[in-house]
């Protein structure tokens, strides 16, 4: 009964973001002298919008309560604060469903998704006091197996409220300046910017609902999806040039509902400010690497297609 009203509840929800993209669609493509779509084409796409979101929705509800996707040894909240952190993040992922849409549509993610976004999921940590799912600052270094755990910081109980609210702030800042940083690296390397600015504000708002240290792996991983897909797709349409922004949205996706693996394989760097420059400087070569191989993308011919 539980899974059958969660996914009554996830086809309502589903239904009201197709809508919201579709009015989206309409004023941004008025705005930017772009032809409107057939009402078929709206039909559908309507349709994908709907399914795909309310199978996410269904499936992350699943991964979190039953399969523990988001747990973590010292991360502990209560039940109350398990179930609003599960909303929580399915509120992200809404955002993120309209967020890719409206990008593969329009090839922009306007400030109307991603700054109310960004404010929700700061209001949301700071109220909820038990969203975060990795803490602030955790020193795993100092952990000894069977006799003592991780260093954490008494006030983050104390106060979880202002823990909340610094937990969120820190992965907004942190995902605005790692795309920023990224934004300006793709123009000295390439001679034209790789992502535009709605790209910062879309990794902001994913920061302030994940944090920093899972807004770094987002960051990190999203180039390798959108390299991998990307080649596929160009090979497949023949389009020379793809937005950025649905897959930093996917590598939050697969960040969520993987977490539980990815912070035990990468605490211990997160708890070493040494480990978090090497991971830095890493993380920027390999960029800059993927930027380089992005024009070798452009090159690859299309089915059916000139180049």
């Amino acid at each position: 009964m539980s899974l059958i009203l969660t996914a009554l509840f996830a086809f309502l929800v589903s239904s009201g973001l197709a809508w919201w993209f579709e009015w989206l669609s309409f004023h941004e493509r008025q705005s930017l002298n772009l032809p409107l779509p057939t009402p078929r084409a709206r039909r559908l796409r309507r349709i994908v919008v709907v399914i795909a979101s309310a199978l996410l929705f269904v499936l992350f509800h699943w991964a979190s309560i039953e399969n523990g996707c988001l747990e973590t040894p010292e991360v502990q909240p209560s039940g109350t604060g398990r179930t609003l952190r599960l909303v929580f993040h399915l509120t992200l992922l809404a955002f993120l469903v309209v967020a890719t849409s409206i990008d593969f549509d329009c090839y922009m993610i306007p400030d109307w998704i991603t700054l109310p976004g960004t404010l929700i999921g700061l209001l949301g940590a700071t109220l909820i006091g038990e969203a975060q799912i990795c803490h602030l600052w955790v020193d795993w270094t100092v952990s000894i197996p069977q006799l003592r755990g991780p260093y954490i910081p008494a006030w983050y109980d104390a106060h979880r409220h202002w823990h909340g609210l610094a937990w969120s702030l820190a992965g907004m800042i942190t995902g605005a300046g790692l795309t920023w940083s990224a934004r300006k690296v793709s123009s000295l390397v390439l001679g034209q910017e790789a992502m535009g600015t709605g790209d910062i504000t879309l990794m902001a708002m994913i920061g302030s609902y994940l944090g920093w240290q899972a807004t770094t792996l987002v960051f990190l991983l999203a180039p390798l999806l959108g390299l991998t897909v990307g080649v596929v797709i160009r090979t497949v349409s023949g389009k020379t040039y793809l937005p950025y922004g649905p897959w930093l949205s996917l590598g939050a996706a697969v960040v969520l509902f993987s977490w539980s693996f990815f912070w035990g394989q990468t605490r211990m760097i997160f708890s070493d400010w040494l480990s978090i420059v090497t991971l830095g400087g890493v993380g920027s070569i390999g960029f800059v690497t993927l930027l380089a191989l992005v024009q070798l993308y452009k090159s690859i011919p299309a089915r059916g297609r000139s180049t």
